[in-house]
């Protein structure tokens, strides 16, 4: 079952609307977090997505290492 509940971001309210807040018209967004799974499919984007953004600090040559690995993963 998907959540009806969403929270504006702008103000922290909770509200029905999938739109708008009806209180202070900003963004409204579902607050819970996704489902966890061990088995997790896309680990692999967003580490590399951290990477490539720089959100992750490594050394150059680390990074690049293994951006090599995770391109030649077989099956990932």
């Amino acid at each position: 079952m998907r959540s009806l509940l969403r929270r504006c971001t702008a103000c922290g309210r909770y509200t029905l609307s999938k739109e708008k807040c009806p209180q202070c018209g900003g963004p409204v967004k579902v607050p819970h977090p996704p489902k966890f799974s061990p088995e997790d499919k896309y680990q692999k984007y967003r580490i590399m997505q951290k990477l490539l953004q720089g959100k992750i600090q490594v050394k150059e040559e680390v990074r690049e290492k293994i951006l090599q690995e995770l391109t030649t993963i077989p099956g990932i």
